[in-house]
């Protein structure tokens, strides 16, 4: 398994921190989409949904890059 701490200026930084930004990149990916296709305002909670996909393109990310 190649999930090990990465070294940064003598700090150990744990390899989720990757994992976290994949996930709010996929995020804002994924808000532009919606904004440019107009589909945004059909959203009723829209909070609830981008915190959803970040929590489900976290998941998936560790799953398929771990």
């Amino acid at each position: 398994m190649w999930l090990h701490e990465i070294p940064v200026g003598g700090l150990l930084v744990s390899p989720m921190v990757l994992f976290v930004l994949l996930g709010l990149l996929l995020t804002a990916l994924t808000w532009w989409v919606l904004r440019l296709l107009g589909w945004h305002q059909q959203i009723w909670k829209a909070a609830w949904l981008y915190l959803s996909l970040f929590v489900c393109y976290l998941a998936l990310s560790v799953r398929l890059l771990s």
